[in-house]
Parts: structure tokens; sequence; C-alpha cells
């Protein structure tokens, strides 16, 4: 019964931001700039969070991380709601998320850089992409594991993604991201992996009577004379012992 009241309300309350999001996305693209349509943004999934019930807990955050390049674990699309509530940013997000109803507009709305993962050339445009971005001094983050996993482990990061950091010495900023439940144990129920549909991944949390995204702000790491490869390996390093030690 619990269950279908939180549906209930949940539902209810996400219907009416998200229209909300539509007319101010819609009624806006073309008179403020991409960092106040940011600003914007960030609020609005502010909202979305306290409708959905998740706690943001936010470590490590402090004004040297604006203007970096972020590089987090990717669990679930809740992931750039989550971050995004942090602060203002642009992601790098896969093409099929372009055509998702009203999260695509909103998507385009704060400028999100899209990536075919299907073809081998979009590196090469994405990453020219995320260096103009970085060189007009806005946060970009990144998901270099390139899928998501189950929260329990970290995949590959792709060194490839860390390419425009590299090339113009922008600070990478690794970000660990975990999910709590009630009693503070680690859940998987915003985990968005396998062939879950987005509508089932939401109805997962939204089931939920509270779930705590933890976002952990680590120590940036200057890239001036390193590779890609180390520094894509000191990232994923660092977030690993953030979660898992």
């Amino acid at each position: 019964m619990r269950k279908y009241l939180r549906r209930l309300i949940k539902y209810s309350a996400l219907f009416s931001l998200l229209i909300a999001g539509s007319l101010i996305a819609v009624c806006t693209f073309f008179i403020i700039g991409i960092r106040p349509k940011r600003v914007v943004a960030q609020y609005w999934f502010r909202a979305l969070l306290f409708v959905l019930n998740i706690k943001l807990e936010i470590k490590g955050l402090n004004k040297e991380v604006e203007k970096t390049f972020l590089v987090a674990n990717h669990i679930s699309w809740l992931d750039i709601p989550v971050i995004s509530a942090c602060l203002p940013v642009c992601f790098l997000s896969k093409s099929e998320v372009r055509r998702w109803p009203v999260i695509g507009l909103l998507a385009r709305f704060v400028g999100t850089l899209f990536i075919a993962r299907a073809s081998r050339r979009a590196i090469t445009k994405v990453n020219q992409d995320i260096q103009e971005s970085l060189l007009n001094r806005q946060t970009v983050c990144v998901f270099p594991e390139g899928t998501t996993t189950s929260g329990d482990r970290l995949g590959n990061f792709h060194p490839s993604i860390f390419q425009p950091a590299v090339e113009i010495s922008v600070n990478v900023l690794p970000v660990a991201i975990r999910y709590l439940d009630a009693k503070r144990n680690t859940t998987t129920a915003p985990a968005y992996i396998g062939g879950m549909t987005l509508m089932s991944s939401l109805d997962r949390i939204i089931i939920e009577p509270i779930i705590f995204a933890e976002v952990i702000f680590l120590t940036p790491i200057d890239p001036r004379g390193s590779k890609r490869d180390h520094i894509s390996k000191v990232s994923k390093d660092m977030i690993f012992n953030s979660l898992f030690k």
C-alpha cells in the first residue's frame, strides 16, 4: 500500500515539475545565455531530487571545483541530476538522451554534449567540443566508464576522453557517487543497467521511501607533464579508494 501511495504522490509531483521545466526551457531557450540556463537547471534538478525524496549529501565542494574537468563513476541516469544539483555543469551524454521525451529538451537547454557511442569517429568531435567548452571556462563532466554499473564496482576508464584536459592543462577532478538506502546501506535501486528502460528505472527509485545520494569531490589532478593514460588511472584509483576502501 505504501508503494502505491508513493507512486501516486511522486508521479503527480514529477509530472508537474516536468511540465514546468519544459515551459521554462521553451520560454527562455533563446533569451538567456548558457551559464544562466545551467544555474536555472541546477535549481530545477534540486526540485527533482526533492520530489523523488533523494537527499543530496555533498562533500569536498569548493570554488576551485568550477571551470574544471570532472570525471565521475556512472551508476544511473540519476547521476546527471545529482551532479547538476551540486553546481552548474556541462555534461557529455549518449546521443539517445537527445530523443527522450522532456529530458531530451532539458538536456539541449543546458548545452549537453552528445556522443554516438557506436561511432569510433565520434570521440574526435566530442573531444573538440569538450576542449572548446573548457577554454570558455565552463565546468565539464564526463563518465569515463562509458556505461553504467550497479555501483558495486568500477568499469574501465577510457583514457581518450581525458585528452582535452591534458592538451590544454585543465585540472581533472575525480568525483565519487554512491547511493544509500534508509539504513545507510549501499542500494542498487537507482542503478540503470542491462535492458532496463528509463520508466522501469524511475519506478524503482520512486517506490523507495528515501535515497541518500552522496557526491564526493576529491583532490584535483594537475595534468601538466602527464599522459592521458596516467591521468585516467589516477582518477580511477582515487574514485575506487573513496568508494570501496
